[in-house]
């Protein structure tokens, strides 16, 4: 079995300081395989912020996959957004913005979604769905096949649409790149469903984990277990900057129809 620890809008800038313990103290508990972080590092793309970034993931135990989201990006510079729109991204995590792992059950592709031209929305570029195809060809049969983005091209948990360009483009492409699972962030809500024009894609999402910025009424990430032809995802949450503790587990099992959400 291979386990993630999913989350996702940090937000250095825009930090509840009484969850950074409580959240290191989840992944020393749970010990996962690898933490994946889809996207908004920073709330305003500011060097000191992406320099809290770092430290801050540097001090998790094992791989980190990180993804930039919309807000690394500057949002008021338009000059620095469009020239160089993830130049301190780069300069704090590497150049390469569109990170890989290979676990013992799954692989996992990174994708870049941010778009300096709208700065929130996000799109699948071409050049993200060749880079998720040739990934995903070279997995073995039994692998999870899971990619890491900030936008999701499904609606979020409160059927706010997907604030991605043609969202029903990009769910026939990740399905055609053979994608199993997207894990993703963007809206500061948990939601996990299906699309039915991509039904053996698998889409998690989690919600803002320790930072201020609060949809709902708890900061939250998912503790992800993989097994063969199976998704268990616990939701872990934190109210009034407290610890973090489970919520909520969905499983998911995976036939000849697709993915299907189990009860057992």
């Amino acid at each position: 079995m291979t386990r993630l620890l999913h989350i996702s809008d940090l937000h250095f800038g825009a930090v509840d300081d009484r969850l950074i313990q409580p959240l290191l103290d989840l992944a020393a508990s749970q010990r996962p395989d690898a933490v994946i972080v889809s996207g908004d590092l920073t709330q305003r793309a500011r060097p000191s912020q992406f320099s809290a970034a770092r430290a801050y993931l540097a001090r998790f135990s094992g791989p980190v996959l990180v993804v930039p989201g919309n807000h690394d990006m500057p949002l008021y510079n338009l000059p620095v957004r469009l020239a160089a729109p993830l130049a301190r991204y780069r300069k704090a995590f590497g150049a390469g913005v569109e990170p890989s792992l290979t676990l013992p059950d799954a692989v996992i592709q990174g994708v870049n979604t941010s778009d300096p031209f709208v700065w929130k929305a996000g799109r699948l570029r071409r050049s993200s769905v060749a880079r998720l195809t040739a990934a995903f060809a070279g997995a073995p049969a039994e692998a999870h096949r899971i990619a890491v983005m900030h936008h999701a091209p499904v609606p979020a948990a409160d059927g706010t649409p997907a604030d991605i360009a043609e969202p029903a483009k990009a769910l026939a492409d990740l399905a055609a790149t053979g994608a199993q699972v997207v894990l993703s962030g963007h809206t500061h809500m948990p939601h996990a469903g299906f699309a039915e024009t991509a039904a053996g894609v698998l889409f998690l999402q989690v919600g803002t984990a320790i930072s201020t910025r609060l949809k709902t009424d708890a900061n939250d990430v998912a503790v992800i277990d993989l097994a063969p032809g199976l998704v268990t995802r616990t939701s872990w949450i934190a109210r009034g900057g407290g610890v973090f503790e489970p919520s909520f587990l969905l499983r998911f099992r995976q036939g000849s129809a697709g993915w299907q959400q189990s009860a057992d």
